[in-house]
């Protein structure tokens, strides 16, 4: 198993959002976390992603441990909550220091992505520029722009419009194809319906696997 969480529970503010969650990720598939607001969708995309500490349980990614605050175990691109960009650069300026982080700007795949969401004619443009749309879009090209084995999103399609959206899934279908792990949170079912090759709900911090 590529991703392995087992009995994860945290508590936040007198509130469990994360109860005893246990759930397996496998390579090349697409995986889709669906539940209202406020049901743990996000902690546990952050639990994954190491961004909180654990109360209890563990994740582990490549037979690594996840631990909270350090360098993951693999390449991972991100999206949760409001994307960070500068606003004060441009989309391309942004795109370029990201991945710079990494050392791994590859210039012929990025531009691909910045077509594909009809933003190439824009990135020398500041991000402050931006449309709410735009700035997703950005967001998802940065989320896979580096090629990452794990990609996992949290609500990536708020703001797009349909023929964005339906962009988005034919893209998380030819990142899967590679080999890519995507795992997507939204509260969309008839979207993630589409592309997921499995599913599970959440509600009140408890993960459950769809029939």
């Amino acid at each position: 198993m590529y991703i392995t969480i087992d009995h994860a529970s945290k508590t936040i503010k007198n509130k469990q959002v994360l109860r005893d969650v246990s759930a397996g990720f496998e390579r090349g598939r697409i995986y889709g976390v669906v539940g209202p607001n406020g049901s743990g969708k996000t902690m546990l995309l952050r639990a994954i992603c190491g961004f909180i500490r654990l109360d209890a349980g563990t994740v582990t990614m490549n037979g690594e441990p996840v631990v909270f605050n350090r360098k993951l175990p693999d390449s991972v691109g991100v999206i949760i909550e409001n994307p960070g960009f500068v606003l004060s650069e441009t989309g391309m300026q942004n795109l370029k220091y990201l991945a710079g982080i990494n050392k791994d700007f590859d210039q012929e795949e990025t531009e691909r992505l910045l077509r594909l969401f009809d933003l190439l004619d824009h990135a020398d443009a500041k991000v402050k520029s931006y449309s709410l749309g735009m700035r997703q879009k950005l967001a998802i090209v940065q989320a896979l722009m580096e090629h990452q084995h794990l990609i996992v999103l949290d609500e990536p399609t708020n703001g797009l419009d349909q023929e964005s959206v339906a962009m988005f899934l034919e893209e998380m279908r030819r990142q899967r194809d590679r080999g890519a792990t995507v795992i997507i949170a939204s509260h969309h079912f008839d979207e993630l319906n589409q592309i997921a090759d499995y599913c599970y709900t959440m509600r009140d911090g408890v993960l459950r696997a769809e029939d």
